[in-house]
């Protein structure tokens, strides 16, 4: 806890000397920083490496194609959000958004708490959509989508 407190104090300082204000929002920015750069700085240190190397690894095998799904998905979703905008303002027509659910296997790769991260972050990427939850005891990802799309939800499968 000493080490972490080290970080933060001199993070914090490295902050003051960049921003050269005391304004409040500044040192609460600053105190913010400081404390993520110094939690990051704490698991870099830890002994014994990484914790999940073959998830790793093997998510790392799923290739370009499924982890661009969602930069692709970035583009594309932010003219779906800014259509449906368009219609809400100039046509006054409702947008309503809808859950979707769908399998998403807990076994192999997803099983693990790495592979259900990736999964989540990326699967909330695309402005459009975001990852509700994977319920692990039913097999199932909730997305939630403002524009209801034919996408799979799972970005890194097929469900």
């Amino acid at each position: 806890m000493a080490r972490w407190g080290l970080r933060w104090f001199l993070l914090a300082l490295l902050w003051l000397a960049l921003t050269d204000t005391l304004k409040a929002p500044e040192l609460a920015a600053g105190a913010v920083a400081a404390a993520v750069g110094a939690s990051l700085a704490a698991l870099v240190s830890l002994p014994g490496g990484p914790r999940e190397p073959r998830t790793l690894l093997r998510l790392a095998r799923l290739g370009p194609r499924r982890l661009a799904r969602p930069l692709i998905r970035l583009v594309v979703d932010t003219a779906i959000v800014t259509g449906a905008l368009w219609s809400r303002i100039a046509h006054r027509r409702p947008v309503q958004g809808s859950f979707r659910a769908a399998r998403y296997p807990v076994h192999g790769d997803r099983a693990s708490a790495a592979g259900r991260t990736l999964t989540e972050a990326w699967g909330s990427l695309p402005p459009n959509r975001y990852v509700v939850g994977i319920d692990e005891e039913q097999g199932l990802i909730l997305v939630h989508e403002l524009v209801r799309t034919a996408e799979p939800l799972d970005p890194l499968g097929r469900a």
